[in-house]
């Protein structure tokens, strides 16, 4: 996995995503969306999908709970894996995003290097499966 998309509203969180990448592997690709409107019509028109979507849940215009339930109606789109990564910590929000499709869950930690070993975790989870990946 070399393609990453992150969808989140929050620029610092785009520059914390972008040094952990860097701390685990330079060579990454990393596309970006403030919201998951603009997450679904840059895939609908990208002429090179990302392998895998970091979707944070609460945005404006399109939250992470809406653009999960658009993305699972797209053929083109529907099986690229998309993973939550947010502030939340609420089981049920855990729950819910696991329901509509997404294939692990994350609570944005607090360090750079913290980061960067939950990134390096998830790049190296098998997603050949439908198998809900456990971060830990």
């Amino acid at each position: 996995m070399n393609k990453l998309f992150l969808v989140d509203d929050d620029e610092d969180d785009h520059f914390f995503f972008k040094e952990a990448m860097v701390l685990i592997d330079p060579v990454l690709n990393l596309d970006t969306a403030t919201n998951g409107k603009i997450a679904l019509d840059k895939l609908k028109t990208s002429l090179c999908l990302p392998d895998i979507i970091f979707l944070d849940l609460n945005m404006p215009v399109m939250n992470g709970f809406d653009f999960l339930i658009h993305i699972k109606k797209e053929k083109q789109l529907n099986k690229i894996p998309v993973g939550i990564l947010t502030t939340s910590n609420v089981v049920a929000d855990q729950e819910l995003t696991k329901e509509l499709g997404a294939r692990f869950f994350l609570t944005k930690p607090n360090h750079i290097q913290a980061l960067g070993k939950k990134l390096k975790q998830i790049l190296s989870a098998d997603f050949s499966t439908e198998e809900y990946i456990s971060i830990t």
